[in-house]
């Protein structure tokens, strides 16, 4: 719950008072202010300051310095053409009021602009390049002088017992290579071979950016997720192939977070994938008809160990 005798006089980033700057953005909503139903309120954007307006008392609005903003979540679905939002500050307030749809998209900007202004440069970004095969060195042969050896008489070897036995009747599992082992069953695939096979496959995917030289949006595209890469391939040639040693995290992402945390929007039914890699880059997918929660719990299964952090 936020009450503004809590955050009231507070001014914009540059030093001068909101309340005298004409706003970037203005909508009419609500505010809860802990009593048995919401409050009516005007809300102001000016700058990196948000000011809250009582349309009830008719008092002058107190305002929020964005910078001191930890997190925005949404709360549900928009409801009437008001996206219900709760903003934690610094110092343990959080502030929770209904918004209309363009003045959220005006202070996701705002937010997105402080968290720029005060992140370091990045290196520039190059596409991982894997390390080029090293050929082997070549040995000479040495030459070793023959030896002689007296001939002397050898007696018959019996010829070697084979591990399998011969004329095994198709269909019918071999027999034990070593004496009182159990037999194999070739149709059970051991612990390596069903590793290799698991796969997660995702159709009616849409990539939506990130990866070096692929800047174009694309739809229908199909995202392979293995145990060795996650590999991406769409129409026009599209297909690129980011090895699991290079992701940091993966997070999968609905609707409302991709919107307020990514400033991406995606169907209500699809889910965002955001993989974290090395020198910063970014990779965006979208999957159609794919829940969240279980996707997310699919993608931890087949990582297993792997040092990728699933969020």
């Amino acid at each position: 719950m936020w009450r503004s005798s809590g955050v009231s006089g507070s001014t914009q980033g540059d030093g001068a008072d909101p309340s005298g700057v004409k706003p970037d953005a203005v909508g009419r909503g609500w505010i809860d202010r802990g009593g048995p139903t919401p409050e009516p309120a005007l809300f102001f954007l000016s700058g990196t300051s948000l000011g809250i307006g009582n349309l009830v008392e008719g008092s002058l609005p107190a305002w929020i310095e964005l910078r001191e903003a930890t997190n925005l979540d949404a709360l549900g679905d928009p409801e009437n053409g008001l996206q219900a939002v709760e903003m934690a500050i610094s110092g343990g307030q959080v502030v929770r009021a209904g918004w209309p749809l363009n003045f959220c998209d005006h202070v996701v900007s705002a937010l997105q602009a402080t968290v720029a202004a005060t992140e370091p440069p990045t290196a520039a970004v190059t596409a991982p390049v894997p390390p080029a095969p090293v050929a082997p060195t070549p040995v000479a042969p040495t030459p070793v002088a023959p030896t002689s050896v007296a001939p002397t008489s050898v007696a018959p070897t019996p010829a070697p017992t084979p591990s399998i036995a011969p004329d095994v009747p198709a269909g019918t599992a071999p027999g034990p290579a070593v004496p009182g082992a159990p037999p194999v069953d070739p149709s059970s695939p051991t612990e390596s071979t069903a590793a290799a096979a698991a796969a997660l496959v995702l159709e009616d995917v849409t990539y939506l950016g990130g990866y070096p030289g692929q800047s174009k949006k694309r739809k229908k595209c199909t995202a392979t997720l293995t145990r060795d890469a996650v590999e991406v391939a769409g129409p026009n040639g599209l297909t690129f192939r980011v090895p699991w040693g290079v992701i940091r995290t993966i997070e999968a992402q609905n609707a409302d977070e991709a919107r307020f945390r990514m400033n991406t929007k995606v169907h209500r039914d699809a889910t965002a994938l955001v993989m974290e890699c090395d020198q910063g880059v970014t990779v965006l997918l979208e999957a159609r008809d794919c829940p969240t929660i279980p996707l997310r719990g699919a993608i931890a299964q087949l990582v297993g160990d792997m040092p990728v952090v699933v969020v």
